[in-house]
């Protein structure tokens, strides 16, 4: 199971190569959208209680993510400083993971309805572009703003660093799907799709064998009334 689930998501990250390889061969593949889920008790503390979505992107041999439930403190007027469009907003970036954060590494995620330029389509309505120019276009739209996330850094493994991580059971997958990576409550996405992903058993409360056959005293012979 854990050697399938990273072998799919190898697989995720080379879905743009083939489908250009094959596209005068067969229809396009429609790409599927892919969470990792942090483990319980994962114990690193820059992705503990984090969901990752997967980009079906490369950075060489590397496998591609953000974090889509981690506000930073960073507003993104002070990512773009120079847009007066944006001198009163309050949105925030969010921590798309610890690589190039310093140097504020930024992508944006966002729906759109028809395929933008300059994005590439993670699943669905869902886009994720790299572009400064495009991103600045966008957090510009104030019709934007729900279906829309700015990221600084990003999260990236190479595929035997993954595997290993996977193999030791601190990752999760679940399908993706696009409410969750735009909900007004990012504080408690994890805790939905953790239980999702890894459920526990549901404890239900049982009387005590020795009561079970007992008579129970009504409440008014305990009050003596």
């Amino acid at each position: 199971m854990r050697a399938s689930l990273a072998s799919a998501i190898f697989v995720l990250a080379l879905i743009p190569a083939l489908a250009r390889t094959t596209a005068q061969e067969t229809p396009k593949a429609e790409p599927q959208g892919q969470f990792l889920v942090a483990s319980r008790d994962l114990p690193d503390p820059l992705f503990r209680d984090s969901v990752v979505l997967m980009l079906p992107i490369r950075e060489g041999t590397l496998l591609v993510g953000v974090i889509v439930n981690k506000p930073s403190k960073i507003k993104v007027r002070d990512v773009f400083p120079d847009s007066p469009t944006l001198k009163n907003s309050d949105a925030m970036a969010y921590f798309g993971g610890p690589v190039d954060f310093e140097v504020a590494a930024r992508s944006a995620i966002f729906r759109s309805k028809n395929p933008p330029k300059k994005a590439i389509q993670v699943f669905g309505d869902v886009y994720v572009t790299f572009d400064a120019g495009e991103i600045l276009a966008l957090v510009e739209d104030s019709q934007q703003a729900s279906n829309l996330r700015v990221f600084l850094g990003r999260s990236q493994w190479d595929p035997e660093q993954f595997e290993g991580e996977v193999a030791r059971g601190s990752w999760h997958n679940l399908p993706a799907t696009a409410d969750p990576i735009f909900s007004k409550f990012p504080e408690s996405l994890w805790r939905t799709l953790i239980d999702r992903a890894d459920p526990r058993p549901v404890v239900q409360s049982f009387a005590p064998s020795i009561l079970l056959g007992s008579t129970f005293a009504s409440s008014a012979e305990l009050t003596g009334l």
